[in-house]
């Protein structure tokens, strides 16, 4: 037997020591972390005590020593109900709920048991005539199992029985702690428990308080989700600090390029998303998404253009990437931002049809055909081409706006260049010159060519009357046609032209082409 307590005090020491070190590398990532990690070290540096306390009660020899030890084991075994509860509300977020009174009145149970404990050798409150055992026995420690015990031992059972309960509601939602790093933690969670119960009703055998030993092994599990699994520094980070208040999609990715969460908003930018793809790779969940992969390989920070359904969803999002880091630096992974920019692209969009098009008609404007017809001229300088120009005006249209209004008077002119673009060819252009002027430019046509046009619009206009208000308003215009020449060659000099024939065109009688 003596070998036995050994090669267990020796195990128990060990573990000890390696509890100890998860300690400091929990404590190590307090800054990213916050109160998970501080809650963790704790609840270690509490099986650290337990794991240390027991292994010299077992090479103890004689009652008061093992006294001793069992009370300083106590300072432990009170504790780690408690801090696990604290750190399991923290790695799913419920930080806020972590308030100093909370944790006073969460601390007031295990303290009476503590302090219970404390009464070994006097009042033994809770180990009532404890007592050197015999035979073949790990521990020599014995007492009568009370309804003390038995009641201490319920209270720490509810407190890591809600502690099993809110990581099992993370489990089905699978949020804020991805599913893989909580089954880890809950499997931390219920292995002491369950070996806790079965020492207490007396069912392990030699008297070994087989806890201690288990509990190195969450430590152990503890130490995978916490260090290795490495989404936890994520996780409260970006609840706490980023996902609070805003209208843009959050997706948060750790540097393992696995999504580790989203808030709402994303949700309904990607309908399909949920809590099943937490912990899964960013490029299996945004397969049909290429242009976000962008994201995901390009220098950070990025922004890109995104729209998540061209048929169905006209949204666009302008999505930024910016890497994720703690306050000490360090990378924890990725944040992408989708901020809705559709009624700023629409506005965009609608300035730039301002900045070139008439309002009214959906022509372009005056500035515009200068500038096109400027370039189109020097075109047909350098290669020899030909290029015309045709400029119509309504005729009477004064009594249109004077019997009409100018209601009446602007739905005729919408209808009028309507019927314009109807005989144009594409690369024709047509735009509103001024008041009811429309000009029209005829890149690579002749002057013949030029005026056949111009004859089908004078012919369409007339047998083309406008319904307003239940009433017909018939409409002629006047065409004036110019090309130009080696004489006629610049923009203001064909402008002259045209406008001369125009003039021609009304004082000849009116609907007619000159």
């Amino acid at each position: 037997m003596d070998g036995i307590r050994t090669v267990v005090t020796s195990l128990l020491l060990s573990s000890c020591m390696a509890i100890a070190a998860v300690c400091v590398l929990a404590l190590r990532k307090r800054s990213t972390s916050g109160l998970a990690a501080v809650f963790l070290a704790l609840c270690g540096l509490s099986a650290a005590i337990y794991d240390f306390g027991y292994a010299m009660e077992i090479r103890a020899t004689t009652l008061p020593s093992i006294l001793f030890w069992v009370r300083f084991q106590h300072w432990g075994i009170q504790s780690i109900p408690l801090f696990w509860l604290l750190f399991t509300l923290c790695i799913i977020g419920k930080n806020k709920r972590v308030t100093p009174l909370f944790v006073i009145l969460i601390s007031i149970l295990p303290l009476l048991a503590l302090a219970a404990s404390q009464t070994l050798g006097g009042l033994n409150l809770l180990h009532p005539n404890p007592r050197l055992g015999g035979g073949d026995m790990i521990s020599l420690f014995q007492y009568d199992r009370g309804w003390a015990i038995y009641l201490v031992t319920a209270v720490q059972s509810v407190y890591l029985l809600a502690s099993a309960i809110l990581l099992v509601g993370v489990l089905i939602l699978g949020v804020p702690v991805p599913r893989p790093q909580t089954l880890i933690y809950l499997a931390g969670f219920l292995l002491p428990w369950f070996n806790g119960l079965a020492y207490n009703m007396g069912l392990i055998p030699y008297n070994l308080d087989s806890t201690p030993l288990v509990l190195s092994i969450s430590m152990a599990l503890f130490m995978i989700g916490f260090l290795k699994v490495g989404m936890l520094d994520i996780a409260p980070l970006a609840r706490d600090v980023i996902f609070e208040g805003t209208n843009d999609g959050i997706l948060v990715i750790d540097r393992h390029s696995r999504i580790t969460d989203f808030n709402t908003c994303m949700k309904s930018i990607m309908p399909f998303l949920d809590r099943s793809k937490t912990g899964v790779p960013a490029r299996t969940v945004l397969a049909n998404y290429g242009t976000l992969w962008e994201l995901l390989d390009h220098e950070l920070p990025a922004v890109i253009e995104f729209q998540p359904d061209f048929k169905s969803d006209k949204r666009i999002f302008r999505v930024s990437s910016a890497i994720l880091r703690g306050k000490s630096n360090k990378d924890l992974g990725k944040l992408l931002t989708f901020h809705d920019v559709t009624e700023m692209k629409e506005l965009q969009r609608r300035l730039e049809f301002l900045a070139i098009h008439d309002e009214l008609t959906g022509l372009y404007n005056r500035r515009y055909l200068n500038e096109v017809a400027s370039r189109e001229i020097e075109k047909a300088k350098r290669t020899g081409g030909e290029f015309s120009m045709l400029m119509l005006d309504l005729d009477h249209f004064k009594l249109v706006n004077d019997t009409f209004g100018h209601a009446g008077g602007d739905q005729a002119l919408i209808a009028i260049a309507k019927v314009c673009r109807s005989i144009v060819r594409e690369t024709d252009i047509v735009g509103r010159f001024g008041g009811e002027e429309i000009l029209v430019l005829l890149p690579d046509t002749a002057d013949s060519a030029a005026r056949d046009i111009a004859e089908k619009m004078c012919v369409a206009i007339e047998a083309s009357p406008i319904s307003f208000e239940g009433e017909e308003i018939f409409l002629t215009a006047s065409f004036g046609v110019a090309s130009m020449s080696p004489s006629c060659n610049t923009l203001k000099a064909i402008l002259i032209s045209v406008d001369r024939a125009l003039y021609r065109a009304k004082t000849s009688g009116r609907n007619r082409v000159c």
